[in-house]
């Protein structure tokens, strides 16, 4: 049972990253272009899917927060 909870997990985090990289405007990619890391998406799904999590797009500036220059 415990195998499958991996899966399940495993292909959730490869759903989120594919939907949230289709969705994410260009202006916040980083690294690559969008269609570089689709196409690193669907060659690796698990690795693509934690360097989208981590590396993909920029995070988006909190209001009432000021920017670090």
């Amino acid at each position: 049972m415990l195998v499958y909870a991996i899966y399940v997990i495993i292909a959730a985090l490869y759903f989120y990253a594919l939907v949230d990289c289709i969705r994410t405007p260009a202006a916040r990619m980083r690294l690559l272009p969008k269609v570089g890391w689709l196409a690193v998406l669907v060659l690796f799904p698990v690795l693509g899917a934690i360097g989208w999590r981590n590396l993909g797009k920029q995070s988006s500036p909190v209001e009432g927060r000021p920017s670090v220059a």
